[in-house]
């Protein structure tokens, strides 16, 4: 998220209220780690009720890896929404096969897909087409700004239309042969929300929108940060007419510092830490500003992510809830999240929460 932010004319919309039931609220888990029984077990007490998980469906050890996790979870009452991949998405061989034919790469991505789903819809309904397109290399065209959708009719933007009608079908034929109703959430990020609009003229399939966010303390409200165009990015998003899931959303000061901010004060990832108690009041400026909105139809809020990942350079070293993977160590952020799912806190959580003057709890 760039601070010094320069500004973007985008249409006008006319934004009306939506009625949407309760938040849900969740957080990634990536393949589940080593216990995912004792995952379950945390997240239910929290109150964490969906996770957002990979899904390698064609690689049988992390396949199996993966059903036992979802298990867990499903017996916890915990719904699971699946990032599917395929040989196009970033980082795998053909992500920047731009001259072929784009008839094979549809069929191909519709074959690599639909043995993913079959082998994993008893265990959930929601399946995401791959991750942060908006990301991939040379999808937008040098110079634009992504608020057309022509900015993304690009050799890379023409290659991955075919590979997500491919996958979009799969998951439409499996839902129907199964007779059950499967749900494809397709994603975005910063302002790229034409994108949608480009994957829609390609005949790409979609019925819930994802996003990626993570705003800092001095941000506007995401129904009205005029950076993002009118009605900030939820009302960007509302114009799409389905129900949004911001499946990645945490503190914008965890990039502060080294190497994404340099002249910024480091995020130091420890309670008493100015930038890192910045962030936790951030999160909880952010979440109570989502829990009165009426603009957007805002279905669910995941945290990114489960626990920290020391072995990745910083910032991705950081995102965790929790600062261990055995789940002892929670972070403020974890108590923020639980009391907005309502959630179990012990006292001296609460007292954590309470002497910030933080949480949607009773004081």
């Amino acid at each position: 998220m760039n601070l010094n932010r320069p500004r973007i004319l985008l249409p006008i919309l006319l934004c009306l209220p939506l009625a949407a039931g309760p938040l849900e609220w969740g957080v990634n888990i990536h393949s589940g780690g080593k216990d995912p029984e004792t995952l379950a077990a945390k997240l239910a007490e929290r109150k964490l009720t969906c996770v957002r998980m990979d899904l390698w469906g064609n690689d049988p050890k992390y396949l199996a890896r993966f059903r036992v996790a979802g298990e867990f979870l499903v017996k916890k009452g915990i719904k699971i929404e699946a990032v599917i991949y395929s040989k196009f998405s970033a980082g795998q061989a053909r992500h920047q096969d731009l001259e072929a034919d784009l008839v094979e790469v549809e069929r191909t991505a519709y074959e690599g897909t639909r043995p993913q789903i079959e082998r994993s819809r008893d265990l959930l309904r929601d399946f995401e087409l791959q991750n942060e397109i908006s990301l991939y290399r040379g999808i937008k065209a040098a110079g634009s700004t992504g608020e057309r959708a022509a900015d993304f009719d690009t050799p890379c933007g023409r290659l991955q239309a075919a590979v997500l009608r491919g996958m979009s079908k799969a998951v439409r034929d499996v839902g129907k042969e199964a007779a059950t109703p499967l749900r494809i959430i397709l994603g975005t990020t910063d302002r790229s929300f034409a994108l949608l609009d480009f994957f829609l003229e390609q005949g790409v399939v979609f019925d819930v929108v994802g996003y990626h966010i993570y705003p800092w303390e001095n941000h506007k409200p995401l129904d009205a940060d005029p950076w993002f165009g009118p009605g900030g990015p939820l009302g960007q998003l509302a114009r799409f007419d389905r129900p949004i899931r911001l499946n990645e959303f945490n503190a914008g000061e965890i990039y502060s510092g080294r190497p994404s901010r340099p002249t910024l004060p480091d995020y130091a990832n420890a309670a008493d830490d100015p930038v890192t108690e910045a962030g936790f009041r951030s999160l909880d400026k952010h979440l109570k500003e989502l829990l009165g909105q009426t603009r957007a139809n805002l279905e669910a809020v995941l945290f990114y992510e489960i626990w920290d990942e020391p072995h990745k350079g910083p910032p991705e070293n950081r995102f965790g809830l929790y600062f261990d993977e055995a789940l002892t160590l929670p972070k403020v952020s974890l108590l923020l999240a639980a009391s907005y799912a309502g959630g179990s806190l012990s006292p001296a959580e609460k007292g954590e929460l309470e002497k910030r003057q933080l949480g949607n709890i009773e004081r």
